[in-house]
C-alpha cells in the first residue's frame, strides 16, 4: 500500500473516532439533561481520557446533585477541579467543540460556586469550629472563606469566654492571632491571668504576680492592692514598713505623703520637727520646709484700693494687695491675677506657677493644666513646666495619663508629654479604673491604657466608668455595660439613674424599678415613673428611695421593702433620721419609722443639714431640729442651710448670722454675708460693684479687718462692733 493511501486511511480513521467520541459526549449530556444519571455517568467515565474537561465537568454535575445515588460533594469538587485544569490546558479547537454542550470557563466557575454554596449550607447546619476549619482548608478559593473565618473565630472565642481561663484565652490567641476578637481576648487573657494568679488576694500572691508579669496591665492593680493590704489603716508603722519593703513601688510617693500627713496632722512646728528627726530621708523636703514656715497661717483674700492680697486671721497683711483678683488658698497655693494673666502663689507670696497664663486649672494628681493663647500645657506643683504649650486641650491626669487634643483629634499623653495613645479620636474622657471613653465618627466606645478597644464604638453616649460600670445610650434607649463591654443591664430602658449604694432606678414604658450593678432587677417595674423626667428623683440615698404609685409617694429600701407607706402627696430625702413629707398642701416631718415629728403645717420644708432643716410659712423662713421642734420661728425673709452650727439670715433690716438657737451672732444689717471657715464671716455693704468688705468673728462679732470706707458706704451708720 502506498504512503499516500496509508495517510488517507489514518486521517479517515481519526475523523471517525472524533465523531464517535463527539457522539458519546452528546449522548452523555442528553442523558444528564433528562436526569438519566446512570447512562450519563457511564458515558462520561468512558470519555474522561479523551475529553477530560467536558467529562469531568459532567461527572461533577452528577455527583454534585442530591437527587441521585452518586451524590458525593467531595467527588464533585475533585471532578470540577480536574475539569478546570483540563479546560485550561485545552487548545481553542477543543474548547470550541465542548462549548456546544455548555462547558466553558463560566460553567466550570458556576459549578464550583454551587459546590461551595452546598458545602457552606452543610457547614452552617453543623456550626462547629471543626466544620468551618474543614471548609476553609478544602475550599480556599471560595468567596465564603472570609465569612467562615469570622464565624469560626467567633465560636472559638465564645468557647474561650465560656471557660474564662487564661489558658483558654491564650489558646485562642495562639490559634487565631488575626481574629476580630483579638483585642478583647488579650484584655480578657490579662484579666484571667491576674485573677488566677491571685485567687486569695494575698500579699505573697500579689508579689509573685508582679515579679512574674512585669509587663501586664494588671500590675497596676496588683500594686494598688498590695499598697492597700500593707497599709489598711494608714498608720505610720504600716506606711514606713511599706516604703522600706517596696522601694520601687509606684505608691512609695503616696506612702511618704500619707506618712507625713498622718504624722503632722496639726501642721505644727513641733510635729514637723519630730517627723524630720524620725524620717530624715523624706524625699519632699522643699514641701516640708514650706509647711514648716507657714504651717500655722490661715490666709484670707482682702482688698485695698481695688487690688487684692492676703491677711491672716488677726488682720495682719501677709501678702501685699497687688493682684486684680485673689482666690482662697487650696493645698498651699492660691490662684491670683495680674495684668490680665493668671498664676499661683504660695503662702509666702512667692509665685509657684508664674503669673503668665490665660488660665491655671485646678491641680489633679500633682499636675495642673495651664493655658495661653489657645494652647495648653502642664506644670507640676513646683511650677515646673512638664508638658509644653503644644496642645489645644489637656484633661486631668489619671493613672499617669491625660487626654490631649491636637489638630482637632484626641489622644493621650503621659506626665512627660510623650504620646501614649495616638491622636485617633474626635472626643476623649479621663481614664477611670483603667478605662477611658473615646469618640469616633459620632459613636462612642472605650479603650484601655494601652489604647486597645475594650468597648466597641456602638453607642451614642457612654457615661464613664467612675463607679466600675457605665450607663450607655443608643437609639434613645439606655443600659449598663462593664469595662469589657459586657451588657449588664439590657439597652432597653427609657431611663436609668446613677448607681447609688449599688442600686439604680430604671424606667420602661412608664413603670420603674431598681437594678444592681450585675443587672439583676432587684425591685420589679411596679411603680409609676416620675412625671416631667426623672432627674435625681428616685435615686437611692441613705439606704432608701422615693417611689410613686397612683399619685401617692413613699420610701422603699434597697431590696424593695416598704420603709414609709405610699400615703403621701410628696416627700423629700431621708437625712438625720427625718423625712420632709407633704400631706395635701402642707409639709411636715416623719421619722424613718413613720412617726410624726412635725405636723404638716408648712408651705415648704427642706432636708436636714447637721440635724436642722429650713421650713417656710408664706414668705417667711424658720428652722426645726431633727426631733421636729421649731427652734427658729418663721420670721425671716431668707435663711441658709446650717453650716458649722451657723446660718445666714435676712430680715427687713439686712443680712447677718444666727446660731441654731436663733441667737444673733452677727447683726442683720449687712447687704451680703458669706460664712468662712473657723468661725469667720465675710460681710459686705453696698451694691456688689461698689461694695466695701470686712471680716469679723461670729463669736463676739469682732472685726479683724475692714476695707477703707466700709463704715460710711451708702451713708451707713457707724459700726459699733469692736475691732481686734
Amino acid at each position: 500500500m502506498g504512503t499516500k493511501l496509508r495517510v488517507l486511511l489514518f486521517a479517515m480513521a481519526c475523523v471517525f473516532l472524533q465523531d464517535a467520541h463527539a457522539g458519546r459526549l452528546k449522548k452523555a449530556f442528553a442523558a444528564l439533561e433528562i436526569h438519566n444519571y446512570f447512562l450519563a455517568r457511564e458515558l462520561f467515565l468512558k470519555e474522561v481520557r479523551t475529553n477530560p474537561a467536558a467529562a469531568n465537568y459532567g461527572l461533577s454535575v452528577i455527583t454534585g446533585r442530591a437527587d441521585n445515588p452518586f451524590y458525593q460533594l467531595d467527588s464533585s469538587y475533585a471532578y470540577i477541579q480536574r475539569a478546570d485544569v483540563a479546560y485550561t490546558l485545552s487548545p481553542d479547537k477543543v474548547r470550541e467543540a465542548i462549548r456546544v454542550f455548555g462547558v466553558d470557563a463560566a460553567a466550570i466557575r458556576a459549578q464550583r460556586e454551587h459546590i461551595h454554596s452546598v458545602a457552606w449550607a452543610q457547614v452552617r447546619a453543623v456550626n462547629t469550629i471543626a466544620a468551618y476549619e474543614t471548609f476553609i482548608a478544602r475550599y480556599p478559593e471560595s468567596g465564603l472563606v472570609a465569612e467562615a473565618v469570622l464565624v469560626r473565630d467567633h465560636l472559638a472565642f465564645q468557647e474561650a469566654r465560656t471557660a474564662n481561663t487564661a489558658e483558654a484565652y491564650k489558646k485562642f490567641l495562639d490559634r487565631f492571632p488575626g481574629s476580630r476578637e483579638t483585642f478583647e481576648a488579650r484584655n480578657r487573657y490579662q484579666e484571667a491571668l491576674y485573677r488566677e494568679a491571685v485567687p486569695g488576694g494575698t500579699i505573697v500572691e500579689l508579689e509573685a504576680f508582679i515579679a512574674a508579669h512585669p509587663e501586664s496591665p494588671y500590675v497596676r492593680n496588683a500594686e494598688e492592692e498590695l499598697y492597700r493590704l500593707c497599709t489598711p489603716h494608714r498608720t505610720p508603722g504600716e506606711l514606713s514598713a511599706f516604703i522600706r519593703r517596696y522601694p520601687r513601688s509606684p505608691h512609695v510617693a503616696d506612702a511618704w505623703r500619707a506618712l507625713y500627713e498622718t504624722s503632722v496632722r496639726d501642721l505644727s512646728a513641733s510635729s514637723i520637727t519630730a517627723f524630720l528627726q524620725a524620717y530624715p530621708d523624706y524625699p519632699f523636703m522643699s514641701e516640708l520646709v514650706a509647711d514648716y514656715n507657714v504651717a500655722s497661717l490661715e490666709l484670707l483674700p482682702f482688698r485695698r484700693q481695688g487690688k487684692w492680697g492676703y491677711i491672716d486671721t488677726a488682720g495682719v497683711e501677709r501678702i501685699k494687695a497687688i493682684y486684680e483678683f485673689a482666690e482662697p488658698f487650696q493645698g498651699g497655693m492660691a490662684r491670683v491675677g495680674l495684668n490680665g494673666l493668671v498664676g499661683t502663689i504660695n503662702k509666702m507670696g512667692k509665685e509657684v506657677v508664674g503669673v503668665e497664663y490665660d488660665d491655671v486649672l485646678d491641680f489633679s494628681g500633682g499636675m495642673g493644666v495651664v493655658e495661653r493663647s489657645g494652647r495648653a500645657g502642664v506644670v507640676d506643683r513646683s511650677g515646673r513646666m512638664v508638658v509644653g504649650l503644644a496642645h489645644e486641650e489637656i484633661g486631668e491626669f489619671s493613672d499617669g495619663l491625660a487626654y490631649a487634643a491636637s489638630d482637632g483629634r484626641y489622644g493621650y499623653i503621659d506626665a512627660n508629654g510623650r504620646t501614649a495613645i495616638p491622636y485617633l479620636y474626635t472626643g476623649a474622657q479621663t481614664f477611670q479604673h483603667g478605662v477611658a471613653v473615646v469618640e469616633q465618627d459620632d459613636r462612642m466606645g472605650a479603650i484601655d491604657m494601652k489604647g486597645n478597644v475594650v468597648v466597641p464604638f456602638a453607642y451614642d453616649w457612654i457615661e464613664g466608668f467612675a463607679s466600675g460600670v457605665s450607663r450607655v445610650r443608643t437609639a434613645g434607649r439606655m443600659g449598663v455595660i462593664s469595662p469589657f463591654g459586657d451588657v449588664l443591664v439590657p439597652v432597653e430602658y427609657d431611663h436609668i439613674g446613677v448607681f447609688n449604694e449599688a442600686r439604680a432606678l430604671v424606667i420602661k414604658d412608664g413603670r420603674c424599678g431598681y437594678v444592681d450593678p450585675a443587672g439583676t432587677l432587684v425591685v420589679p417595674l411596679r411603680y409609676d415613673a416620675p412625671s416631667g423626667g426623672a432627674g435625681t428623683w428616685g435615686d437611692m440615698n441613705n439606704g432608701v428611695a422615693r417611689v410613686r404609685l397612683a399619685d401617692k409617694v413613699g420610701l422603699i429600701d434597697r431590696d424593695g421593702a416598704v420603709v414609709l407607706p405610699l400615703q403621701f402627696a410628696d416627700l423629700g430625702l431621708l437625712e438625720c433620721g427625718a423625712v420632709p413629707v407633704r400631706r395635701k398642701a402642707k409639709w411636715g416631718y416623719v421619722s424613718s419609722r413613720n412617726v410624726t415629728l412635725a405636723e404638716a403645717r408648712y408651705d415648704v420644708a427642706w432636708e436636714m443639714h447637721e440635724g436642722y432643716a429650713r421650713v417656710k410659712v408664706g414668705d417667711r423662713f424658720g428652722l426645726i431640729d431633727s426631733t421636729g421642734r421649731e427652734v427658729i420661728a418663721p420670721r425671716y425673709t431668707a435663711l441658709s442651710d446650717v453650716q458649722d452650727g451657723l446660718l445666714v439670715a435676712t430680715a427687713e433690716g439686712g443680712t447677718g448670722v444666727l446660731d441654731v438657737t436663733g441667737a444673733e451672732r452677727v447683726p442683720l444689717t449687712y447687704d451680703r454675708v458669706v460664712l468662712q471657715a473657723n468661725g469667720l464671716v465675710l460681710v459686705a455693704r453696698g451694691v456688689e460693684q461698689a461694695d466695701r468688705l470686712a471680716y469679723l468673728r461670729a463669736t463676739g462679732a469682732r472685726f479683724i479687718w475692714k476695707e477703707e470706707g466700709f463704715d460710711t458706704v451708702g451713708n451707713a451708720a457707724p459700726v459699733t462692733a469692736p475691732t481686734e
